[in-house]
C-alpha cells in the first residue's frame, strides 16, 4: 500500500516537474521571438495634468494610462519624445512622432492626422477672471472686447474663443 502511494506521489512530482519545464520553456523562448515583430511607436510626451513624471522618472497620468492600455492590446513598444505640446503637434503633423494625446478634433487637422473612432475623453473650457473685476460680466460676452485672454498656443481654445 505504501509502495503504491509512493509511486503515485513520484508520478505526480514528475508530471508537475515536466509541466513546469514546459511553462518555463514557453516563457523563455516566446518573448525573444515576439520581440522581433514588436512595432516601436514614437509618442509625444509633455508635462500636463494628463502626463506626469516623478523625480524617479516614472510616468503616470490619464493619457499615460490610456496609452499603456493601447500598448497592451496592440503589443506596441513606446518610445517617448519629450517637448512642449505645440512643437509635438507639429512633429505629429510632420510624421516625426506617431502618437500624441490631448489633440482636440478639428476638421482641418483630419487632412494630415488620423483620430481614433472613440475619443480619449472630453473637455469643458472656462474663462477665469479675478473676483474683484467688475468690468467683465459672465452673461455679456461684449464685456470681453479689448481684453487680453491667455490660451495655449496652437490649441483649439483659440478658435473656440474667437467664434
Amino acid at each position: 500500500m505504501i509502495g503504491t502511494q509512493n509511486r503515485k506521489h513520484n508520478a505526480v512530482k514528475r508530471m508537475a516537474a515536466a509541466l513546469l519545464c514546459l511553462v518555463f520553456a514557453a516563457f523563455l523562448f516566446t518573448p525573444a521571438a515576439a520581440m522581433e515583430n514588436v512595432k516601436t511607436v514614437r509618442v509625444g510626451w509633455y508635462e500636463s495634468p494628463f502626463n506626469r513624471m516623478d523625480e524617479f522618472g516614472r510616468r503616470s497620468g490619464y493619457a499615460y494610462e490610456y496609452q499603456r492600455k493601447v500598448a497592451a492590446y496592440t503589443g506596441w513598444k513606446f518610445e517617448y519624445v519629450e517637448g512642449n505640446w505645440a512643437d509635438l503637434l507639429q512633429m505629429l503633423a510632420d510624421g516625426e512622432i506617431d502618437l500624441l494625446s490631448d489633440v482636440s478634433y478639428k476638421k482641418d487637422r483630419t487632412e494630415h492626422m488620423l483620430y481614433t473612432t472613440l475619443p480619449m475623453g472630453s473637455e469643458a473650457y472656462y474663462l477665469y477672471i479675478s473676483s474683484d473685476n467688475a468690468e467683465i460680466l459672465p452673461d455679456d460676452y461684449s464685456t470681453l472686447n479689448g481684453k487680453r485672454v491667455g490660451v495655449t498656443k496652437n490649441s483649439i481654445e483659440i478658435d473656440l474663443f474667437r467664434s
